[in-house]
This record gives C-alpha cells, sequence and structure tokens, in this order.
C-alpha cells in the first residue's frame, strides 16, 4: 500500500513543478548557492595539496530526499560523486530512468544508518523537512545530516515558511476564521500542524532553535525563489528576456534580510 507521502507524490509530479518558471527560479538560486559552497571546498583542498602530485578526488555530494533526482544530476554533470537517498520509489524509478548513472537507495532521513560518520563534503536536505511533523522528527535528520557530513562540510536544508502559507492558503482563500476556530493556526497565526499532515511550517525563529539544539553553525540563509511562488502567472506571461532578469534580481537578493521568509521555501547553509 502506498504512504501518504507517496500518495502525494503520485498526484504532485516532483519530476515537472523544477521545469516550471517559478521552479526554475528556485532551482537556479539554489545551484548558485551550491556551486559556491562547492568553489570554496575545491579551493581548501587545492590549497592543502599543494605538495601532492596525485589528482584529488571528486567532492562527494549526499542528497537526502533527492525527488526525482534533478539536482543530483546536475551536480553529477558538474563532476561531484553523487549518492541520493529518496522515500518514495516512484520519484527514484523516475530518477534512474532519466539518469541511469545515479546512485540512488530508498530511504529515510532519520535514519542514515548505512552511511560512515563525516563522508561527504556537502549534504543536501531540500525537501525532507518538509514532510517531518515537529521538532524530534526534524532533529533526527539534521542531526543525521551533520554526522555524515565532514568537519569543513555544508549543508543545505530547505524549510516551507509559514508565512507563506498564511497568505497563500489561508488569508487568500478566506479559510482563516475556520482554521483558527478548529486549532489550525494560533493567535499568533503560526501553523499548528497535527500529527499525520503532509506539511509542516516554520519561520526563522524555528530554525534557529532547531540550528541550536542540533549544534549547527549557520553560514548564510537566502530565499530560493522569492516572490516567484506568489507570481507564477506573470511570471509565465513574461518574454524570455524579463524571465531571465528575474531570475538574476532573484539571485541578487536572495540572501537580503529583509526578504528571508517573505517566499514560500527558505535554505539554511549550516556547518558544524
Amino acid at each position: 500500500m502506498l504512504t501518504a507521502i507517496e500518495k502525494h507524490y503520485e498526484k504532485h509530479k516532483e519530476d515537472l513543478r523544477l521545469l516550471r518558471r517559478h521552479g526554475q527560479v528556485e532551482f537556479c538560486v539554489t545551484m548558485m548557492q551550491i556551486e559556491r559552497e562547492l568553489q570554496r571546498l575545491s579551493l581548501e583542498r587545492q590549497n592543502c595539496s599543494l605538495q601532492q602530485s596525485a589528482p584529488l578526488p571528486p567532492l562527494k555530494v549526499l542528497d537526502v530526499g533527492a525527488g526525482t533526482g534533478r539536482y543530483a544530476s546536475a551536480l553529477k554533470e558538474m563532476g561531484c560523486e553523487v549518492e541520493c537517498v529518496e522515500l518514495v520509489q516512484r520519484n527514484i524509478d523516475i530518477m534512474l530512468r532519466r539518469d541511469p548513472e545515479l546512485r540512488a537507495v530508498k530511504g529515510d532521513a532519520r535514519d542514515l544508518s548505512w552511511i560512515e560518520d563525516e563522508s561527504f563534503d556537502i549534504v543536501l536536505l531540500l525537501g525532507p523537512l518538509y514532510h517531518l511533523i515537529g521538532d524530534a522528527d526534524k532533529l533526527c535528520a539534521l542531526r543525521e545530516a551533520r554526522r555524515v557530513m565532514k568537519l569543513d562540510g555544508a549543508m543545505f536544508v530547505a524549510y516551507l515558511m509559514n508565512d507563506y502559507s498564511i497568505l497563500s492558503f489561508c488569508f487568500a482563500e478566506d479559510r482563516m476564521p475556520r482554521l483558527m476556530a478548529e486549532g489550525f493556526v494560533n493567535k499568533d497565526f503560526h501553523v499548528v500542524t497535527p500529527p499525520g499532515e503532509l506539511y509542516d511550517y516554520v519561520r526563522l525563529d524555528d530554525i534557529n532553535r532547531l540550528n541550536d539544539l542540533a549544534e549547527l553553525t549557520r553560514k548564510r540563509i537566502f530565499s530560493p525563489e522569492g516572490a516567484a511562488d506568489f507570481m507564477r502567472t506573470p511570471l509565465n506571461r513574461m518574454s524570455e528576456e524579463s524571465f531571465l532578469l528575474f531570475v538574476d534580481y532573484q539571485k541578487t537578493i536572495c540572501e537580503r534580510p529583509e526578504l528571508i521568509g517573505a517566499g514560500s521555501h527558505t535554505v539554511d547553509v549550516l556547518g558544524k
């Protein structure tokens, strides 16, 4: 029998999301940030190995919650050694049909026990924390990712933002009075996610609390798509020239502190 998450991804096709214009913004901005860490790691390794004649091995990336492998394939093409962990078998099947050279294991972000400590330069968690409800499960995933990340590595952790949901789902669709009366939204306008729901929503103070508990240090935090999710219709109507300028705009302003949390997602870049 399919789990709730598997049923969700049967309906909402992850392989198409990042190909649409709002998804392209998210992908391009996130890849820019990942490449920044790869360049840092490459430079540090080169500086440490000036006396060695042997070529350096490729940087290792673990993509946890890899979906259909869009990021994994791009990073493999850049020369990284990539391994994927994905919970949904349908996503794995699509991933391997599209890119048979990818290595993928069906698994849960909360348990990476088959992976050795400090074995990856980059760890991606670009989806699992959307679906893990409450601090306890999120901390399991963060601590496992921290364990398998090298001392000088970087972790990319994506969250769904509370106030995007409040604006786009609760107010825009006139559901707020009912949701507050039923306890799904509290008096501070924070979503209260019951067990068994598919998505959990956070604010920056929630993310900061999780980082402290998981003993993780922030390098930077960014909004991968900014207003793109709010602007799906205008983005689709834009000329190609205007759309490419919008992508450049989001790359330029993605770390602006006054805009973090305004979009549907936020990505935290973390170290030990």
